[in-house]
């Protein structure tokens, strides 16, 4: 009984004790003066009182409370008149049947009981109601037999009445206040609810002849439909007394029955026991419906949470870094739960936080608190450093623990808040989820549980993001690094170039350009493109680059690198059907030569016209054949050469000429162009934002005479 006693098992002994003794007391005393003749006792309210002492306390009790009840008994008969031993008799009686329904009840239901389940109202009913009342009619009925000479089965149907009527009314309250936990309702309902009832039972049980005494059925019933099950049986106990306090001041039906008192005991209990029953078993029914609907709401309500984290974690799989992370947080996490909320990211390396808030925040709020310092006291920043959930369950306790932050919680009607930790691992906390709610209260044990997972998940994608992240600076880094940089100041020309990898993870591919310096003060450019657009594409393309760079400066002539390069290109892996297209120029002379192995032919702008120099071309490099052959021409003066590889203009189902004539479209469109601007209109006209399918170089060599101007990289 340990593990199932109420508060009277946390209650200091000598509480319990006067409570079960002045309730026991003024119930029997009671019972001798308003319920009948001292003869019969009608109804026995304090075996209720009793019956729920017991089944409220831990066993090791019980002796003490069925002492005082016995004693409490004696002093109460003894001062009505009766004797010593016959009131000891009826003190047996009284303990007795309070212990044999309480062990049983406890037999089989050793836990809480909750008497809005059926089956434990059915043990209540058999054991409290039917058998412990049974053995006490029989020790009780007997002794009455005996004291007073009344016929036994008339006794003991007296005392069968009175005791279960009690037990039914008092201990079935007690116990439905004890274990409910719906049933504290306002002062206001409660008077309410009994005054009515007892109000209809006044009525009723007022005249004797006319019908009226269904009228307490019918509040009765209409309570349990529409009141909690401790309210129905508050006012159905109301009604049993009422209507046998009426019945014995001969009010009522029963009291103008010309028949004995025990008809009218046993007639008028059963009358009201089924009422009672008949209400409780209603208002079981009408729990049972309601906790159906929440539970199938609730379900359903789950269902959908469910649905939705899964798709949450579909996203997260799929974002590849920290800011497409927090965004599909915000935009399908936090709204399952909360009303606002935030993600918040730690910036790796400068202890900065990055906020993220969810769409519900006012416009303007998101790029207000999107970076926030390392230092200064927020929920998100306390979070982060202690690795623990921070719980407001008031709007108070908020603005207590963050005064800075009330005018935030007053305008957004913030009343509860809960933050959480995005653990890392190792690494520690890489941010925090917050939460918040218009109502207080609202982070409960399921709310914290949920938030906690929402968290881990987060935290999951975000150490593999930071992972790519690195990683994709790291590559970033490579491809700078192979590229040429384009700071320097070359004679005669001024350059633009542009590079855009098809592969967004990585950054890298195998298209390249090149400008650099020759002997005799002239000036060599390349353009290439190895086949794929990976790291193997870039570890060729870096090879070929640097071999270019190196056979340029001792072959005459375009054709003989290309001648060069082309026996080269079989000593590095993945070179094999690599494009190059390569040329130098003589700002002495202004003379332009150049040649194409397998790449689309460089396209020359002058004033408003646009052509494609077709002459040099050859096989692309390791496919064998004929030397490479080349082209040249004296250019004139603000003459820019476009040089790019194929992603730049080749399109999926489209012919590669219509793709060129595009091209020589948009350079020929702009006028007053140099290289900087010709290359950028280029680029937004043929690229723009579009998805790659193919990396794309473009290289604008300007060729303004002999004075040294600077070089722009685009």
């Amino acid at each position: 009984m340990t593990g199932s006693a109420g508060t009277t098992g946390r209650a200091p002994l000598w509480q319990v004790l006067a409570v079960v003794v002045t309730a026991y007391g003024a119930g029997a005393s009671l019972a001798f003066v308003s319920f009948g003749a001292p003869a019969i006792v009608v109804l026995f309210l304090p075996a209720g009182v009793t019956l729920s002492a017991l089944v409220l306390s831990p066993r090791r009790r019980w002796p003490w409370i069925l002492a005082a009840v016995a004693a409490t008994e004696i002093v109460v008969d003894v001062s009505h008149g009766m004797s010593l031993g016959w009131a000891a008799g009826f003190a047996l009686t009284n303990t007795a049947e309070p212990l044999v329904g309480a062990s049983l009840l406890r037999r089989y239901l050793p836990a809480e009981v909750d008497l809005r389940r059926r089956r434990d109202l059915v043990v209540f009913l058999g054991c409290c109601v039917g058998a412990g009342p049974l053995v006490g009619a029989i020790i009780g009925g007997t002794l009455l037999a005996a004291s007073l000479g009344v016929p036994w089965p008339q006794s003991f149907v007296s005392f069968w009445a009175g005791d279960a009527t009690g037990v039914l009314t008092v201990a079935g309250c007690v116990l439905a206040w004890r274990y409910s936990r719906d049933g504290r309702s306002g002062v206001t309902r409660w008077v309410g609810c009994v005054g009515a009832a007892v109000a209809a039972t006044v009525i009723g049980f007022w005249p004797h002849y006319v019908p009226l005494f269904y009228l307490p059925i019918l509040v009765l019933f209409t309570l349990a439909f529409s009141q909690s099950l401790v309210v129905t049986l508050t006012a159905g106990m109301a009604t049993t007394v009422t209507a046998n306090l009426m019945t014995s001041t001969g009010h009522g039906p029963w009291a103008a029955l010309e028949t004995s008192d025990q008809l009218i005991t046993m007639t008028l209990q059963l009358f009201l026991t089924t009422t009672i029953l008949g209400a409780w078993t209603l208002a079981v029914g009408v729990d049972e419906r309601d906790r159906a609907r929440r539970d199938t709401s609730v379900e359903r309500a789950a269902r959908l949470r469910l649905h939705a984290l899964q798709v949450l974690t579909t996203d997260l799989a799929k974002a590849a870094t920290s800011e497409e992370i927090a965004q599909a947080v915000v935009r399908e996490g936090i709204g399952l739960i909360a009303d606002h909320g935030s993600v918040a990211i730690v910036a790796p390396g400068s202890g900065e936080m990055v906020l993220w808030t969810s769409p519900s925040r006012p416009a303007g709020m998101a790029e207000r608190y999107r970076l926030t310092p390392a230092e200064g006291a927020t929920p998100q920043r306390d979070v982060i450093r202690t690795g623990r959930h921070l719980l407001h369950r008031t709007q108070a306790d908020a603005a207590a623990a963050y005064p800075h932050l009330d005018g935030t919680f007053q305008r957004l009607d913030i009343n509860s808040t809960i933050c959480v930790p995005i653990t890392g691992g190792d690494a520690g906390a890489l941010g925090a989820l917050s939460f918040s709610f218009h109502r207080e209260n609202a982070a409960d044990a399921d709310v914290l549980a949920f938030a906690e997972a929402l968290a881990s998940l987060t935290g999951q994608a975000l150490r593999r993001a930071q992972i790519y992240e690195r990683e994709h600076h790291a590559t970033q880094q490579l491809q700078l690094a192979l590229l040429p940089a384009l700071g320097g100041v070359l004679e005669g020309i001024r350059v633009f170039a542009d590079y855009r990898p098809a592969d967004l993870a990585h950054q890298v591919g195998g298209d390249w350009y090149d400008v650099f310096a020759l002997p005799g003060s002239r000036i060599g450019f390349a353009v290439g493109d190895v086949v794929g657009h990976q790291l193997a594409a870039a570890a060729a393309m870096a090879r070929l680059q640097s071999a270019l760079r190196i056979l340029a400066q001792t072959a005459p002539t375009p054709g003989r690198v290309l001648d060069d390069l082309d026996r080269a290109s079989a000593l590095i892996p993945d070179a094999r059907t690599a494009t190059v297209g390569y040329a130098d120029y003589d700002p002495a002379t202004r003379l332009l030569r150049y040649a194409c192995a397998g790449h689309l032919p460089p396209l020359l702008v002058t004033g408003d016209s646009a052509a494609y120099l077709w002459d040099g071309r050859s096989l692309p490099l390791g496919v064998g054949g004929a030397g490479h052959g080349q082209g040249q021409l004296v250019v004139p003066d603000d003459a820019v050469l476009i040089w790019f590889t194929d992603g730049l203009v080749e399109r999926r189902g489209e012919q590669l000429t219509v793709s060129l004539q595009r091209l020589a479209d948009a350079a020929g469109s702009l006028s007053g162009r140099d290289a900087a601007t010709l290359g950028g209109h280029v680029v937004d006209r043929l690229v723009g934002d579009r998805e790659l399918a193919d990396d794309t170089v473009i290289l604008c060599v300007q060729f303004t005479g002999a004075a040294p101007v600077g070089v722009v990289a685009g």
